[in-house]
Formats: C-alpha cells, structure tokens, sequence
C-alpha cells in the first residue's frame, strides 16, 4: 500500500514513518509533507492507497485538503492530538483516526482496516465530519452510522431508543424502523448522550425527550412513545430520576 502522511509538524510525520516502517512492512510510504497546501497538489496527481492526515493544521485544515483534492478515491486515517468531541463523530462513522500519541496496536488495525476496505470513502462521511467538527462541543442533529450494509444518515430526534446486541447496536425509530448498528452500545452512548441520551441499563440507551411513561419498581420501566418498554437497572435508577426532574 502507498501512503502519503501530511502533518504540520516534522516530528510527526518522521515519527509516524519509522513507526510504519518498523510495524506495517505491507505500507509504503512515499512522501511526507508538513505543508498541507504543497501536499494537495501533490496528492491530486499522486493518489496514495492511504493517507494519514492531520485534522488542526494552519491555513488548510484535513477537511479543507480533503475538498482540493477531490474525489477521494483513497483511504483515510485521520491523526489528531485532539480528544474533543468530533472524535465521537469519527468512531461512530465509517472513518478511522489515531490519536496523538499513536498507539502500536491502534495504528496497525487502522492499516489493517484499510486493506480490507473494498469501497472508496464517501464523500458525505467528510462533510458531516466537518460539519460537527466545526460545531464544536454542540450535540449533533445529524450523524453518520455505520452499518453491516454501509452508511447512513439519520436525525438524532427520530431515535427513541438503543438496545445492544452483544457488539452491535440496534436502534429503534419514530417511524417504526430499527438500524444494526456495527458497533457496541458504549460508543453509541458517547455520541449521543450529549444529545440528551441517557444509559439506563448495561443493554439500553434512550432518548429522554421520547419517554412517555415511568413505572415504579425495583429499577423500574420505561414506556417509550411508541408503546415499547424499556427496562431502568437499580444502578441507573437515581440518575435516571434526577435526569427526568430536570425535563
């Protein structure tokens, strides 16, 4: 695999081609650029199989690079020292990232999902991306989902609840229809509990704003807005309690 890694910091780049050299012999690495507006041209007349990116960078960003170089026909593997909440984007979609500073193990899957991957990214993935990038910590209305079938697009206020199936997630909607979601409930829960989602039960997520009935008990149930019931674990009981007071 040909790759280009393009990072505003030398040390980097250098550190994440030694990396590379020394644990994916599979990747090659073909150039390296800390200027992201040299790199776009590069890369417009030199498609890599994979590119490693850096999110923050002065004067063109990894989304702004993106969009000059168009259609991207090529992987992706964002590099970032940001923890923030675009993170919980990137995990919940089809996109990968390594975080700074990058994990052996962790950059090693990234490659490893790379080859398997059979389908370009799409587009859309990187303008929702950039849209809750620029959001900042704002709770999305709109998030990307992966799915055992590919991608798709849904509006957080049409969910009602989740329900985990082991390492996938089954979410339910207004309209009746259900989504498996290739993904454990844990990192549901992290995009969508700043949306007003709440965990009230190792299997169960929902969204507060659907709720139509408690009934007392032990932990409890949850009616939702659909007629569905939705078990409240004893430990989840008090939080869930003081979330609704606050409805």
């Amino acid at each position: 695999m040909k790759a280009i890694l393009v990072d505003d910091e030398l040390y980097c780049t250098e550190l994440l081609s030694a990396l590379l050299a020394k644990n994916c012999p599979e990747v090659e690495v073909v150039a390296e650029f800390n200027d992201p507006q040299k790199a776009a041209g590069f890369i417009r007349d030199n498609p890599p199989d994979i590119l490693f990116l850096d999110i923050e960078m002065p004067r063109l960003n990894g989304f702004d690079l993106l969009e000059r170089v168009r259609p991207v026909s090529f992987q992706v593997v964002f590099t970032t020292a940001y923890n923030q909440y675009a993170l919980r984007a990137i995990k919940i979609s089809a996109l990968d990232y390594l975080l700074k500073p990058i994990d052996i193990e962790e950059l090693k899957a990234a490659v490893e999902k790379a080859q398997q991957q059979r389908q370009s990214p799409q587009w859309g993935q990187f303008e929702l991306m950039e849209r809750t990038r620029s959001a900042g910590d704002a709770p999305p209305k709109t998030i990307a989902l992966s799915t055992l079938e590919g991608l798709n697009f849904v509006e957080v206020a049409d969910i009602l609840y989740c329900r985990s199936e082991g390492s996938y997630t089954n979410l339910f909607f207004m309209d009746g229809e259900s989504m498996l979601l290739s993904k454990p409930i844990k990192d549901v829960g992290e995009l969508l509990t700043p949306a007003g989602f709440l965990r009230v039960h190792n299997s169960y997520l929902i969204n507060l704003s659907h709720i139509k009935k408690y009934i007392r008990g032990e932990g409890g149930e949850i009616i939702m807005k659909n007629g569905d019931t939705v078990p409240v674990s004893r430990s989840k009981k008090a939080e869930f309690l003081e979330r609704i007071a606050r409805l």
